[in-house]
């Protein structure tokens, strides 16, 4: 008997014994499956799908100002670099 017919020969017992397996305890391997089948799928619940976005909550602040406007500085314009940004 050649390697490649015993390789064969063990591949149809192990198939052979699982389905034996599979068909003594249906109830149970339906259960195990189908656990195995929400854990891999759970985290694809976390997707945002329309109607699970996000949900936006304010609180509201007592006694805000908004910070004063300097009119010698035009709108937008940085006050202050970081310090990674090199000079040239």
């Amino acid at each position: 008997m050649t390697l490649t017919e015993r390789l064969r020969e063990k591949i149809s017992r192990a198939f052979y014994n699982h389905g034996l397996l599979c068909a003594s305890y249906p109830i149970p391997i339906i259960l195990f499956t189908g656990f195995c089948i929400l854990a891999c799928c759970y985290p694809l619940l976390k997707l945002p799908l329309p109607g699970t976005g996000p949900v936006e909550f304010t609180t509201p602040v007592k006694d805000y100002s908004p910070p004063p406007v300097d009119s010698d500085r035009k709108q937008g314009e940085p006050t202050e670099q970081p310090e990674w940004v090199g000079t040239r």
